[in-house]
């Protein structure tokens, strides 16, 4: 060949670094040592990127497979169609494209006898790279081909690699928002895991709580009842109205407590707008008489009488607002103003304010005035008590359910404290209740109805206080009652007597309410008592715990310390009097 002895090296051949670069790897295959000879003698010289060449020769399609298993790093094969066979270099090219799935690595076919693999066919049916025939081969043509193979083996494995560690930083961070979510997932239980505990200590603080409180206020309710001189009166109210005040604020905790853990849920059913004022406003008229305030209302006569929402929430807002108002009111009154905000078809934006002629808002305080356990300053919490809950809880509530509350004084003097929500008009849903168990109205002729009705009832409570307070309510009522220390002895009591309602603490020993209550269901106190009324009376307050006894099949649901007259309502309730 007239150019065997040209030398080829890019344009502007680089010179090697210091460190000495690998050559580059270029497999020749074929049957004949002549080609291997004038492949080398061409290429001899040759260098690219500043690196030589490595030659590695094969004599067969089976000697290439094993040396490219050795040189897996090949960056160019020359390779012969006939050797083994007339197409084994094709079936190696097969191989290498298919089998070993290595893309990178140029494949050249040089072929002596183009007629048994055609161009056009062999390009169309095989991953190659380029098609040469032996005939055709020069040394400058060798040269370009293996130039431009070794600088698009470069390109590729360039390519490769940034797609390799684009994978690599892929699965990095596929591996960090595993672990992320995991530590969240952990996280998360942790917390689900504490707000259980809390929910739980809570629970359990309250029943502990409200079980002595049921003897203190039940005992200082039924003393009040007695006939006392006044000072003994004095002593019986003192008792009552403190151990009132500690039952509020055990609310309240528990009340914020809920709401912090999400886990307060919201009712919307019809009430009756009247009602609510006015049994919000009968807590307060008796405080309201002894310190000489005057209460007033204002209700705007085109407000719907009735509406849908949550009335124990409402109420409890209305009750924070006036108890405040009240309490730092010491001349003048108190009144309190519904209107009709807004009006559509089926929804109205009612507004709920309390006004005073109390000392009015501290302009400095405002900002802190809805805040946890916060008071003007220290000498309000001494000369008027109070923990500063009521105010937070309300605001909390009325956010709740879509409302707001807004505070402002008087030109005359005094505050206001406004409650905007936005309520539906009547569902046809019903009376509101909480946790389905009905709360009914007093009603002055019910005591007499059921003394009339020679009513017996079992007490299933394993208190020796509660039990004494439960009975001296009842014997007031003329009603009989026998009592059970335990879920067993009720039953027990049952098989052998019959009765006409029973009232069921939750947690006693060897057989709790909620069991006691499947098994009465059951049939296990008889046939007969199947259907008995069952009111729950317990010192388990949580919204979780009525759902629990309503599910276990009781009638109503009662919680300690217990006011006669709840005990009465829920009594004429369960017997249908």
């Amino acid at each position: 060949m007239n150019d065997t002895l040209l030398k080829f090296a890019d344009e502007h051949p680089q010179k090697p670094d210091s460190i000495d670069l690998p050559a580059w790897k270029i497999m020749v295959i074929d049957d004949e040592q002549s080609v291997h000879d004038i492949t080398s003698l061409s290429l001899k010289e040759f260098t690219y990127d500043g690196r030589g060449l490595d030659f590695i020769n094969a004599f067969s399609a089976k000697e290439a497979k094993k040396y490219l298993a050795e040189h897996p790093d090949t960056a160019v094969m020359l390779v012969d169609v006939v050797m083994e066979t007339e197409d084994s270099g094709l079936k190696f090219v097969h191989y290498v494209r298919k089998t070993l799935k290595n893309d990178i690595v140029q494949v050249v076919i040089r072929t002596g006898q183009p007629g048994s693999a055609p161009e056009d066919q062999v390009i169309s049916r095989y991953s190659i790279n380029s098609y040469l025939s032996k005939t055709e081969v020069t040394s400058r043509k060798l040269v370009n081909l293996v130039t431009t193979s070794l600088r698009t083996y470069q390109l590729s494995l360039s390519l490769n690699g940034e797609l390799a560690r684009r994978k690599r930083a892929e699965q990095r961070l596929l591996d960090l928002n595993r672990d992320l979510e995991l530590k969240i997932e952990a996280r998360t239980r942790e917390l689900r895991r504490a707000n259980q505990l809390k929910s739980q200590f809570l629970a359990n603080m309250s029943h502990e709580i409200r079980t002595p409180m049921n003897g203190i206020i039940g005992m200082a309710t039924l003393l009040m009842e007695e006939p006392l001189d006044p000072r003994q009166k004095e002593f019986a109210s003192i008792i009552h109205s403190s151990g009132t005040t500690l039952l509020a604020l055990i609310n309240d905790i528990l009340d914020l407590s809920k709401i912090e853990a999400g886990q307060l849920r919201f009712e919307s059913l019809d009430f009756n707008l009247s009602d609510l004022l006015e049994d919000t406003l009968a807590m307060f008229r008796l405080k309201a008489e002894e310190t000489g305030l005057v209460m007033g209302t204002v209700v705007d006569p085109k407000l719907p009488q009735v509406l849908c929402g949550d009335e124990i929430r409402i109420k409890q807002i209305l009750v924070n607002l006036l108890g405040n108002a009240l309490k730092f009111t010491l001349k003048g009154g108190v009144t309190v103003r519904l209107t009709l905000e807004k009006e559509l078809e089926d929804w109205v934006k009612l507004g709920l304010a309390v006004e005073d002629t109390g000392p009015g808002i501290d302009p400095d305080f405002k900002d802190h005035l809805f805040d946890k356990f916060s008071q003007q300053d220290t000498s309000t919490t001494r000369k008027f008590g109070g923990t500063g809950l009521g105010l937070a809880i309300s605001k909390q509530l009325a956010t709740l359910m879509d409302g707001r509350i807004d505070a402002w004084n008087r030109p005359e003097g005094g505050a206001v404290f406004k409650v905007t929500l936005t309520l539906q008009k009547a569902s046809g849903k019903g009376p509101s209740h909480r946790d389905g168990f009905k709360d009914t109205r007093q009603d002055a002729a019910l005591r007499e109805k059921i003394a009339q009705r020679g009513v017996r009832l079992l007490i299933a409570e394993d208190n020796p206080t509660n039990q004494k307070v439960i009975c001296l309510m009842l014997k007031k009522l003329n009603i009989k009652s026998d009592v059970a220390e335990d879920g067993q002895r009720a039953l027990e009591m049952m098989r052998k007597k019959t009765y006409d309602l029973v009232l069921m603490d939750i947690q006693m020993p060897v057989l709790d309410g909620i069991q006691t209550v499947r098994m009465i269901r059951n049939g296990d106190a008889g046939i007969r008592q199947t259907g008995i009324p069952i009111v729950a009376l317990t010192a388990m307050a949580m919204p979780e715990d009525a759902a629990a006894c309503k599910k276990a099949g009781m009638d109503l649901f009662l919680t300690k310390p217990v006011h006669p007259r709840s005990l009465v309502n829920a009594i004429a309730e369960a017997l249908g009097v």
